[in-house]
C-alpha cells in the first residue's frame, strides 16, 4: 500500500463522510487512483508537474 506525502480527504466505498488522511498514513487501495492523480501518495506527481511536462514536451515536438 502507498503512503500519503500530504494531507488528504477521501471516503471508501460504502463510507458516507469522507476520512482525512495525514502524511504517513497509509492509503486504501480503492482511493490509491484518485490520490496518485493529485500527487497525494509517494511515487505520484502533482497535477500542475505533469501539466508542466506535457506543456515542454509539446513545445519541443512542436520545433
Amino acid at each position: 500500500m502507498a503512503k500519503f506525502i500530504k494531507k488528504w480527504r477521501g471516503a471508501c466505498k460504502g463510507e458516507i463522510h469522507a476520512t482525512e488522511y495525514e502524511p504517513g498514513n497509509e492509503c486504501p487501495p480503492e482511493l490509491e487512483s484518485a490520490a496518485a492523480e493529485m500527487g497525494a501518495i509517494e511515487g505520484s506527481e502533482a497535477p500542475v508537474k505533469k501539466a508542466a511536462a506535457v506543456a515542454t514536451a509539446a513545445t519541443k515536438a512542436a520545433k
